[in-house]
């Protein structure tokens, strides 16, 4: 796998910059509405955007397990959501406790993921699911405006991410069965630079000084005469446990 970054380090850029994306929710709702119940876990939930807006549907225990404590610190106190401190490949659950397990942008990081999946097996009880949202080679190169105005994230981000075929391989080894890959994509505009300036995406944080004041000048530039364009694409890889 390619670099990586400390997390506490960055978790107060993430919390303030990073939100839920409405159609990722509602993918997610969909799938929630499949499982056999409503204990869900998020892997990697960093300040906790994602498990929130699912806790706002259905009843059931939610949990955002992070390896980063300080990105935990960032997640707001809810009922019904726990926040635990954990590794993706050494689950802090029992066996076959959980109905839904997933991680949305997060598998990139885990470097064993037949040990995730593995665990992931482990803990989900007859008929849950999971499902990893994740980016693939095609997506990476097309993303907006990330690889426009920093194409020196391409490389890197194609170095750091799994392969899909190779995600479904490890799900199916770990025994997951009815495997299903969605794609989903939604545009929006962008019209204030301060997540980018601030580098609240990871791989702005990997890239050399000089490539990113060049991406971020370029980008404020045309932000003057407008907003300027933005897409945002997932793979959703799921499956269930037998």
């Amino acid at each position: 796998m390619g670099p990586c970054l400390d997390y506490d380090q960055v978790a107060s850029d993430y919390a303030r910059y990073r939100d839920a994306q409405p159609f990722v929710v509602e993918t997610l709702r969909h799938l929630q509405a499949l499982s056999p119940g409503g204990a869900t876990l998020e892997v990697g939930c960093g300040a906790g955007a994602y498990i929130c807006a699912l806790a706002r549907y259905g009843p059931g225990t939610r949990f955002g397990m992070d390896a980063s404590r300080r990105m935990l610190e960032q997640a707001p106190q809810r009922a019904r959501i726990a926040f635990v401190q954990g590794h993706a490949t050494r689950l802090p659950f029992a066996d076959r406790s959980l109905d839904m397990i997933f991680s949305v942008n997060v598998v990139h990081h885990i470097e064993n993921v037949a040990a995730y999946f593995g665990e992931s097996f482990r803990v989900l009880r007859p008929d849950g699911i999971s499902c990893t949202a994740t980016d693939s080679e095609a997506i990476i190169a097309r993303r907006e405006p990330l690889s426009r105005y920093w194409p020196a994230t391409v490389p890197i981000e194609l170095s750091r991410y799994h392969a899909i075929e190779k995600l479904r391989d490890a799900m199916t080894a770990a025994g997951f069965g009815g495997i299903e890959q969605w794609h989903r994509h939604a545009r929006f505009a962008v019209s204030d630079s301060a997540p980018y300036r601030h580098r609240a995406f990871s791989c702005l944080r990997l890239i050399a000084e000089d490539e990113f004041a060049r991406g971020l000048r370029d980008m404020e530039a045309d932000l003057s005469a407008g907003p300027v364009p933005g897409n945002s694409e997932l793979v959703f890889l799921w499956g269930r446990h037998p």
